[in-house]
This record gives C-alpha cells, structure tokens and sequence, in this order.
C-alpha cells in the first residue's frame, strides 16, 4: 500500500531536480547532485502570546525554605474573641447576675404590706361613712377588687415616677436594663404595663420565674429589665471603664 508523497518530501524533490548539474563538458551527461541543507526549528510563537508563567518562587540560594508558622490558637485572634464577646446579648448569651429570689420576695411581702393596709383603711372609712350595707358577695368582691385596683396604681406611680418602691429600698433592689444601664421613664412605663399582663394571666407569668434559668418573670423578658443588687451596680458605676 503507497501513501501519497507529504508536502515536505514533495519540496525535497522540486530542490533536488532543480539543483542537478552537470559535471563538465567532458563528462557528457554525468551529473554531481547536492542535496539542500534544512535548518529546522520551532514555529516562532505569534506576537500576542505571553511568555510562559515562571514556576516557583524566587528565593536566596543555600537558604532553607521556611513554613509559615501556623497561627497560635487555632487561627483565633484577640480582636475576634473580643467581638465575638461584644455581639453576646446579655440575658441570652449571656446568664444575668439578678438578684436573689429571697431578696424579690422581701421586696414583694413589705410593698404587699403596705397595698394590704391601705386597702384596709380604705374599707374601714367606706364603712363607717356610707349609709347602705352592700350584700355579702358584694362586700367580698371589694375585698378582692380594691386591692387589685391599689396594687396597679401603687405599681405605677412610684415605679414609673419615682423609679423604685419601698419594697424595692428595703430590699437593695432596683430595676436595671440587660445591658447594666440605667432605666427611662418610658421604658419603666413599659414594665408596669407588662406587670399586668404577668398578673392577669392567672399570675403565670410571674410564675414563670421558677422556670426561667435567670429567675425572670414575664415583664423582665419582655423589657429587658430586671431587678439587680443596688450595692453590686453602685460598685459597677465607680469602676473605670
């Protein structure tokens, strides 16, 4: 089987036939060929081809090559766990330090005390002056509405405005923000109205403190407020920051 002649043997043969001589006249038809020389080399590469990329970094000779040394730590930095430590909320990443449920109580049984007697006094004076003697369901009726009605208006007036009660001074207490600054009027206003809210649920969310794993009730969950050591915050604020 022939396979056709390349265009390279062709080009070989087309300069051998045309570079054939003759000798001399001498020699009648003797012919000297000479075969052409071929410098062969590889195809240039084309004007918008870059240069190949040098492999390897360049580096000092007789110098050991180095490892970068790995991070301490694992990689964690200082200013990474101190914002990591800054993005932490308090009363959810953070457990609160409030005060002590016997400390709470005090503060309730001596704010009770006084909402009780004033209640008292109050059912006394409508006894003695008024004319009429309600029925017995009635008379039972007050006896449990008016302290209600005493104890929101008790809650509000001096929580709101005077930001404290006398429970609360008895006890060392007073109502602080998850953040550890001190409270507005509004955001005391805010309290009050979710102590309602906490008291007329059949008193469960005030029950809720015995569940919550920093002691809080309904209201302190949902203003972010709670009642911390009076002594422990005005060390807080004599510290330099």
């Amino acid at each position: 089987m022939q396979f056709p002649p390349s265009p390279a043997a062709e080009t070989a043969a087309l300069s051998v036939r045309h570079t054939a001589r003759p000798l001399s006249p001498g020699h009648g038809s003797a012919k000297i060929i000479e075969f052409p020389r071929f410098a062969w080399g590889p195809p240039a590469p084309p004007p918008d081809q870059l240069a190949e990329p040098v492999s390897g970094r360049p580096r000092i000779l007789d110098v050991p090559e180095v490892e970068p040394a790995a991070p301490a730590l694992g990689g964690i930095t200082i200013e990474a766990a101190e914002r990591e430590d800054a993005e932490k909320r308090p009363g959810v990443d953070i457990p609160l330090d409030s005060a002590p449920l016997s400390s709470r109580l005090v503060a309730a049984a001596v704010d009770g005390l006084i909402i009780t007697v004033a209640s008292a006094l109050f059912g006394f004076v409508f006894w003695k002056v008024a004319a009429i003697r309600p029925p017995l369901g009635q008379i039972l009726g007050l006896a449990g509405g008016i302290p209600c009605v005493f104890w929101a208006a008790y809650q509000y007036l001096l929580v709101v405005h005077a930001a404290s009660t006398p429970g609360l001074r008895v006890a060392g207490l007073e109502i602080a923000r998850f953040d550890g600054t001190s409270t507005s009027r509004s955001l005391r206003r805010w309290r009050v109205a979710a102590s309602y809210l906490s008291a007329v649920s059949a008193g469960m969310g005030y029950a809720w403190v015995f569940l919550d794993e920093d002691e809080l009730c309904w209201h302190d969950r949902i203003t972010h407020t709670y009642l911390a050591p009076k002594k422990r915050r005005a060390m807080e604020r004599s510290q330099p920051n």
